[in-house]
C-alpha cells in the first residue's frame, strides 16, 4: 500500500511541474541575444491564448506548421538587415527587406523598420527554439 501512495505522490509532482508554465513574465530579460534572434522566424499563433498579449514565434524548421492563409515570418540577419513576409492586395505573399535594431535604452525593445514604418516590439522571452514578443503602439 506504501508503494502505491509513494506512485500516487510521484505521478502527480511530476504532473504538477509539467503544467507548470516555463515562462515567466515577471523575469526581466537580459537584453536581446542577437545568436538566437537571427535566425527564420515563423508565427505560431496556434500556441497563443485569446489573453495573450505576446504573439509566438518558432524557428522554420521547429515543426510541421498548420496551413494557413497567411503567415508571418521574419528573417533577421546579424549585420542588422531582415526580410519580413509581405501580404500583398493582389493575395501575393513574398519577402520585403528591412532593417532591425535594439533600443538603446532599453535592450529588451527590438525595432523593425518595414518600408517607411517602425515597428516596436518588446520582446519577452527569445531562445533558440521560441521568441514571444508584445507590440508596442506608437
Amino acid at each position: 500500500m506504501k508503494i502505491l501512495y509513494l506512485a500516487v505522490f510521484v505521478f502527480l509532482s511530476l504532473f504538477a511541474y509539467g503544467c507548470s508554465s516555463k515562462y515567466d513574465s515577471t523575469q526581466p530579460l537580459a537584453g536581446i541575444n542577437p545568436e538566437y534572434l537571427c535566425q527564420h522566424w515563423l508565427h505560431s499563433r496556434e500556441e497563443e491564448q485569446q489573453t495573450d498579449k505576446d504573439e509566438i514565434y518558432r524557428p522554420k524548421n521547429f515543426k510541421e506548421f498548420p496551413a494557413s492563409h497567411f503567415r508571418m515570418q521574419y528573417i533577421f540577419y546579424k549585420n542588422g538587415d531582415c526580410d519580413w513576409f509581405f501580404l500583398a492586395p493582389d493575395d501575393g505573399h513574398h519577402f520585403k527587406r528591412g532593417k532591425w535594431s535594439v533600443d538603446p535604452k532599453d535592450k529588451n525593445i527590438l525595432h523593425i523598420t518595414k518600408d517607411d514604418t517602425m515597428e516596436t516590439y518588446r520582446v519577452n522571452e527569445l531562445t533558440k527554439t521560441v521568441m514571444r514578443i508584445a507590440r508596442i503602439n506608437p
